[in-house]
């Protein structure tokens, strides 16, 4: 396969994955919070348990999905050159750049807290500590995360068309 098959491949899978992971962030903060937050106690336990890890499996999917996509895109972009002089040279090596490590931050961020929370979920939707801190954490971290992923997709909207 030439590079620019692959690149056109990988394309297509970095904008999948990358369109999907900002879906799932929006539907986090706008559709599943909101729910958790209203639900009664005894039942928020149960959506703990039930809806968040899955959240979190398909976040892990997506963004590892969208950021190796990324990554072998703007190799096979380079005739599978690395050419780290274009990332500060030009303006969209500059774009892809800051789009590309926010990408790979919020990745890295996620894979981290992801392997800490889910304990603590599972804690709290059992009654063993207070799910009011859970909740706050899953009201502020994707609130947070939503920001930087639509300061990524600026960036990366720029790299690929300019303003």
């Amino acid at each position: 396969m030439d590079a620019e098959t692959a690149a056109r491949i990988f394309r297509w899978v970095h904008i999948l994955a990358g369109g999907a992971w900002l879906g799932e962030v929006v539907a986090v903060v706008f559709i599943l919070v909101p729910i958790l937050i209203r639900l009664e106690t005894e039942r928020r336990g149960w959506f703990l348990m039930t809806v968040f890890p899955r959240v979190f499996r398909l976040a892990s999917v997506l963004s590892l999905t969208a950021v190796t996509a990324g990554a072998l895109l703007y190799l096979a972009s380079n005739d599978w050159n690395l050419a780290l002089g274009r990332l500060v040279s030009e303006p969209w090596g500059v774009s892809i750049l800051i789009g590309g490590s926010l990408g790979l931050a919020l990745t890295v961020f996620h894979f981290v807290v992801e392997g800490r929370l889910e304990p603590v979920v599972k804690r709290a939707a059992s009654g063993e500590i207070d799910e009011t801190k859970v909740v706050r954490f899953l009201t502020i971290v994707p609130r947070v995360g939503l920001g930087v992923l639509v300061v990524v997709f600026a960036a990366m909207m720029y790299a690929s068309r300019g303003l």
